[in-house]
């Protein structure tokens, strides 16, 4: 046996596919659940405390007992070669 889980777009969508299920002789069973997050509340971007660019980058490495910083990965990111 196989579960398939569909997710469609509204309530309305989700009718139609519930209707055309149920013809269907091979469907065993159908569970319907329903998703109450508002489309509202997922578009709002989450609030920062960071004022600049600067800001949000000074926070990598600030871990406990870590030096790194935006320059310490710059200096680390390409490997020196020497010729």
């Amino acid at each position: 046996m196989e579960q398939i889980i569909i997710t469609v777009e509204n309530k309305d969508y989700g009718d139609l596919l519930l209707k055309l299920l149920k013809e269907l002789n091979f469907v065993k069973g159908i569970s319907v659940t329903s998703n109450s997050v508002s489309k509202s509340n997922t578009d709002k971007l989450p609030e920062s405390k960071f004022v600049s660019k600067s800001d949000f980058w000074e926070t990598f490495g600030t871990g406990k007992d870590t030096s790194v910083n935006i320059n310490f990965i710059k200096e680390k990111a390409w490997r020196t070669v020497s010729l």
